[in-house]
């Protein structure tokens, strides 16, 4: 192959996109949507490639063959890539295929930290929740979720650098999943704990708010370690966040059925209260009885603890905030990649 014009055509059709050698020195408008790469070694790769003194280089990549190539293996795409040129053009295929691998080599990782940061405020406030929580209630297994917050954090942060390394997104990756097992099995726990505490005869206002605050945040950090398994994984194709958001909508729809069970059993027990408030008043309307008035001044104070759940416990999370953010990490993964270029520095 002796042009550039045939180099460019075949490097497109191994990338499957469109790829921009520009002429003039004229650099692009720098923007949060443009992936910008800088590196040496991938520049120098696509100048020889070209040879061209081109000031970068720019294109896009469809998620697909990200996501299909991601372990860096190009045999599959050799062999499709040979069915459709002729023979003496294998050296230049070979050329481009490793073009197109040190391509994607540095989009891996700047991909899965741009994917991260999409959660990065979400995983601060988990955390600052969890300090509130630490706070105000003296509970056992606050230790382990400050350990488990912890390692989401140091993943969250460090993800352009584990991206880099095949063995330590597979070791990182059996963390994530055993620390998504513990979440699930804390938030069964104090889900066990929270009906055991509202069915109670005696009412326990800080126990059901213990129980469903910590089961709330285990949740929340469960879904978020759900989307870190797919980045470090690299499942993000469309078949496997579909199979992300159906898994995070039923975890939504067994929090709102349990909330409104919660609600719904508080409120019948305010309303109970109620009555027997003014039971007992009726019955002592004209005298006064100091073990009576201990009743009334009790079940005052567990309606003013109903209140409180209900006003404020239960919406202590924001959950449109969390679907929210999985929406954005949905479109994002396709957004991130319209645009691609590289630089030198």
């Amino acid at each position: 192959m002796s042009n550039n014009i045939e180099r460019k055509a075949l490097l497109e059709t191994i990338l499957g996109s469109e790829v921009v050698v520009p002429t003039s020195n004229i650099q692009g408008t720098q923007n949060s949507e443009i992936l910008n790469i800088v590196s040496s070694d991938l520049f120098s790769c696509l100048k020889n490639y070209f040879d061209t003194s081109a000031p970068f280089f720019q294109t896009s990549l469809p998620l697909e063959r990200i996501v299909r190539y991601k372990d860096g293996s190009f045999s599959s795409m050799e062999k499709s890539m040979k069915g459709g040129f002729s023979q003496h053009q294998g050296f230049d295929i070979l050329n481009g295929m490793d073009v197109a691998q040190q391509l994607m080599t540095c989009v891996m990782p700047l991909l899965n930290q741009k994917l991260t940061s999409i959660y990065s405020d979400l995983i601060n406030q988990n955390n600052h929740y969890l300090n509130q929580i630490q706070d105000q209630f003296i509970i056992p297994e606050i230790s382990k979720l400050k350990s488990i917050a912890e390692f989401i954090q140091d993943v969250s942060e460090d993800m352009h650098h584990i991206s880099k390394s095949n063995n330590l997104s597979i070791a990182t990756l059996t963390n994530i999943q055993q620390r998504r097992i513990d979440l699930k099995q804390i938030f069964h726990t104090f889900i066990t704990r929270l009906e055991g505490a509202i069915n109670a005869q005696f009412f326990d206002p800080q126990s059901i708010a213990n129980s469903y605050l910590i089961a709330r945040y285990a949740l929340s950090n469960y879904i978020v370690s759900l989307v870190l398994e797919c980045i470090v994984s690299g499942n993000i194709d469309d078949d496997s966040v579909q199979r992300l958001e159906e898994k995070v909508e039923k975890y939504f729809n067994e929090l709102n059925y349990i909330t409104g069970k919660l609600s719904k059993i508080l409120e019948d027990r305010k309303f109970a209260n109620a009555n027997e408030i003014n039971n007992i008043n009726s019955f002592y309307r004209w005298s006064y009885d100091y073990t009576a008035q201990n009743q009334v001044n009790n079940l005052y104070n567990q309606n003013y603890n109903i209140d409180n759940i209900k006003n404020s416990t239960l919406s202590y999370f924001d959950i449109d905030f969390e679907k929210q953010r999985l929406k954005e990490f949905v479109s994002a993964r396709h957004d991130f990649i319209k645009t691609i270029r590289i630089t030198e520095s």
